[in-house]
C-alpha cells in the first residue's frame, strides 16, 4: 500500500499538470480568440455530423451543466455553433458546428497537435496509451471513491436530536 505522502504527492503533479496544460493551451488559444475550453468543445463536435447533445458534451468535458450553457451560449453567440432540434427526439437539442466553428477548428488543431507533440516529446511512445488508460481509470475512481467516503462519514455522524 503506497504511503499518504505518496498518495498526496501523485494527486498533487496530476492536478499540478493538468492546471499547466490548461495555461499553456490558453497561451496557444488566446492569439486566435478562443480559450481551452472553447477549443475542447470544438474538438468534442469536430467529428461529429449529427452534434451532440448538451448532456453529453457536459460528461465529456467533466464539469457542471451550468458551466457547459455557459460555454455553449458565448460560443453561439460568436457563430461558432448552433443549437438544432434531435431529429430521434424532438424535445431535445442537438450542438452541432457552423462552418465557421469548423474553420476555426481547422485553423487551429494543428497548432494544438504540433504544442502536444512538443509537449509530450520526453515521453517514450510505448507509455503514452498505458497513462492515458491509468489516468482514465484514476477519474473514473474519483467520483465512486468520494461517494463512499461521504457515505461512510454520514453513517458515523449522529443524528441530530430535535429541540
Amino acid at each position: 500500500m503506497q504511503s499518504d505522502a505518496d498518495l498526496g504527492r501523485l494527486t498533487n503533479a496530476i492536478v499540478t499538470t493538468g492546471n499547466a496544460l490548461l495555461r499553456e493551451a490558453g497561451r496557444l488559444f488566446k492569439p486566435h480568440g478562443i480559450t481551452a475550453v472553447q477549443f475542447n468543445v470544438l474538438m468534442l463536435l469536430a467529428d461529429e455530423a449529427d452534434g451532440l447533445r448538451p448532456s453529453a458534451l457536459t460528461e465529456a468535458m467533466v464539469v457542471e451543466a451550468s458551466s457547459t450553457t455557459y460555454v455553449l451560449d458565448r460560443m453561439e453567440a460568436l457563430g461558432w455553433l448552433k443549437r438544432v432540434a434531435d431529429e430521434a427526439d424532438r424535445r431535445a437539442m442537438r450542438i452541432v458546428l457552423t462552418k465557421s466553428g469548423r474553420n476555426l477548428y481547422a485553423r487551429v488543431a494543428p497548432l494544438y497537435v504540433a504544442a502536444l507533440r512538443g509537449m509530450l516529446a520526453s515521453l517514450d511512445p510505448k507509455t503514452v496509451a498505458p497513462l492515458a488508460d491509468t489516468l482514465a481509470g484514476v477519474q473514473a475512481a474519483a467520483h465512486d471513491a468520494v461517494d463512499r467516503v461521504l457515505t461512510a462519514a454520514a453513517a458515523k455522524k449522529p443524528a441530530r436530536r430535535k429541540a
